[in-house]
């Protein structure tokens, strides 16, 4: 194998389309694309210079390094579909955040260097995806020096951080990004829901708080946890975590408890900037 390996994509939704064209724009060759649905594949294909093939077997025949990128539920599937006697010389990955490099046990009795190479990125659709994910993290996950390596060339070539995962913890990294990603939209759901309650307009509410998020997120960038926070909890300012609480549970109870929670869990931040929490300790024990 060349030390550049060339590239494969079994499946051609947003982020097979995303990655194979942005790789390609990196200088990486990809040899072959395959899909259920043939006519993205043919698309994808004439995007990256690649020929559209019928089945993953004809994509990890041409390539060096093939990627399954298709939805976490089949991938067990798909390797075990493959045909191929041998797999010696051959590279599979997938690009789940939350399957590890286990969901290709199949491929690798047969010879293939496996493992999982995830972009931290949200793949809302491939176009603005492709205009966005250089910068991107990357997690990581190969025993076999060559096969990490190449992963480590793959997310540099597209200026592109690493984290390499240590075995047996996918899992905890994907929870991670969904927690920050995932349940931010939720909250943000939420929030949107209790300010239509009282009167506002959607578009005004959406106005106010994403505004209010892209000023959360900067703070991130410049100040980091625990400078990042504000609000009611970093002033000690327990008699309107009161107020809120009890605004809540008047709306819904199941909310109530959400704030409680999140507020006991911004606990450790707020001390970590010289602010007593004791009372507010005392308002989320008593009102909760």
């Amino acid at each position: 194998m060349n030390e550049q390996p060339s590239l494969g994509f079994v499946g051609a939704g947003k982020v097979g389309t995303a990655l194979a064209r942005l790789w390609f724009q990196a200088g990486y060759v990809v040899r072959a694309v395959c899909s259920r649905d043939a006519a993205k594949a043919n698309i994808l294909a004439a995007q990256v210079s690649a020929a559209a093939v019928a089945s993953p077997d004809a994509v990890i025949e041409a390539a060096d390094l093939t990627l399954l990128t298709v939805p976490d539920d089949v991938i067990e599937g798909v390797a075990a579909g493959v045909s191929l006697a041998s797999l010696a010389g051959k590279a599979v990955i997938h690009t789940s955040g939350a399957r590890d490099a286990a969901a290709l046990a199949a491929l690798a009795a047969r010879g293939a260097l496996t493992g999982s190479l995830h972009p931290a990125f949200p793949f809302a659709d491939a176009e603005s995806a492709l205009a966005r994910l250089a910068g991107t993290t990357f997690a990581v996950e190969a025993e076999a020096p060559r096969l990490q390596a190449w992963l480590v060339a793959l997310a540099q070539a597209v200026q592109g951080r690493v984290m390499v995962l240590p075995p047996g913890q996918k899992a905890v990294y994907h929870s991670a990004l969904v927690l920050a990603s995932n349940y931010t939209v939720t909250l943000y759901a939420l929030a949107e829901r209790l300010l239509e309650g009282i009167g506002a307009d959607r578009e005004t509410a959406d106005a106010a708080l994403n505004r209010l998020v892209e000023g959360t997120v900067e703070n991130l960038r410049e100040k980091g946890i625990p400078g990042a926070l504000t609000g009611p909890l970093t002033r000690a300012d327990a008699g309107t975590v009161r107020q809120h609480l009890r605004a809540l549970r008047q709306i819904d109870p199941s909310v109530a408890e959400i704030y409680a929670a999140l507020a006991r869990l911004s606990l450790p931040m707020v001390s970590a900037r010289g602010v007593s929490t004791e009372r507010l300790e005392r308002v989320l024990d008593k009102e909760v």
